[in-house]
């Protein structure tokens, strides 16, 4: 089935169901769309047209006295051919100006965390923001710093800005000469790969380095798959549950459960958002097409961002009944504004 199958009166229904159930989820009625909308039809021809959509897949009864609601294919009928976008109001594109480029001197996790917030708020869904996939980014410095004894904070840092630490044992006291030496002759070894090439090749890039701790060494190697290894849960930046809580969709306890379940184990949302961040432009996933059974009730919109060479993922999962023209349009102002803003940064 392509829009094409579908005729003028067709289309304007479909339309006008989708609008009217985003608005009250409530199944609606041909007599509801008669009063409501000037559309010039009686409800009986509204009925009958409700009902060849409901033949093609498009909206079901979820009772045999209700009115219809989409289907995960009407609503994807609706998004790729009769969604027709909405500006942001004026008061929603200052504030995120104002929360997103005010400040220059956030860390870039702070301003992940502080972007998420702020689109989970204008959204009223859950606002979600992916850091950039670390191994695609090229190494910038290895940093080793003494913090206490027999202790060494690692600090891997990239070109994009972005870092990861760790705090590591070692079983003997260094001098901060040795552990300044090494860290030098890591960085004129290493720097300019990517993480995922110095995380693939690590140990046969260090095996015949000179003038340097072979302990620090070793430490650094067995650190390896915690400091270089994929996203883990402290990628994700998730704002705004509290915003799903109260949605009809989300009202049935074991449906709620399985939502909060999989927002908490993140593993498998971090996947998802990762294959999202490829590309350009906004996508919309609606249903099944997510692929995770906890979130069949839901949709999401989402859009890549830049940082330097690497890109990550910002977007809003919500449920299926979502106000699509305007989401659509504040994700991607969004994301456009954290890159903007990260550019300026690094």
């Amino acid at each position: 089935m392509t829009l094409d199958t579908l005729n003028k009166r067709e289309q304007a229904i479909l339309k006008l169901l989708i609008e009217h159930y985003v608005s009250t989820a409530e199944p609606v009625g041909s007599r509801v769309l008669a009063q409501k909308y000037p559309i010039g039809l009686s409800p009986a021809t509204i009925r009958n047209t409700m009902q060849d959509l409901e033949e093609m897949g498009l909206v079901r009864q979820p009772h045999t006295s209700a009115g219809r609601i989409p289907t995960d294919k009407g609503y994807r009928t609706f998004v790729d051919r009769l969604l027709k976008r909405e500006p942001i109001s004026g008061k929603d594109a200052e504030v995120l100006r104002e929360q997103i480029a005010a400040d220059s001197s956030l860390a870039v996790e702070d301003l992940f965390e502080k972007t998420t917030r702020v689109l989970a708020s204008i959204s009223r869904q859950l606002g979600v923001t992916l850091a950039p996939r670390f191994d695609e980014g090229i190494l910038s410095h290895i940093e080793l710093i003494p913090v206490a004894e027999n202790k060494i904070l690692l600090i891997i840092m990239v070109k994009s800005g972005l870092a990861r630490t760790l705090l590591v044992e070692v079983d003997v006291n260094l001098k901060d000469t040795v552990i300044e030496r090494t860290a030098q002759v890591l960085n004129e070894r290493l720097a300019g790969l990517t993480i995922g090439e110095l995380h693939r090749d690590l140990k046969e890039r260090v095996r015949d380095l000179s003038g340097v701790d072979a302990r620090l060494i070793r430490m650094f190697v067995d650190a390896s798959d915690t400091l270089l290894g994929a996203a883990g849960p402290e990628t994700l930046k998730l704002e705004g549950t509290i915003n799903l809580v109260g949605k009809p969709e989300f009202q049935d306890p074991d449906r709620l459960a399985g939502l909060i379940r999989m927002l908490e184990e993140r593993s498998s949302l971090i996947e998802l958002l990762q294959k999202k961040g490829i590309g350009e432009g906004i996508i919309i996933t609606i249903g099944k097409e997510i692929q995770l059974s906890a979130a069949e009730p839901c949709a999401m919109v989402t859009s890549p961002y830049k940082a330097g060479r690497v890109s990550g993922t910002i977007g809003i999962i919500g449920p299926k009944r979502m106000d699509y023209a305007r989401l659509v349009t504040l994700v991607e102002t969004t994301a456009r504004l954290l890159t903007r803003q990260l550019k300026k940064m690094f």
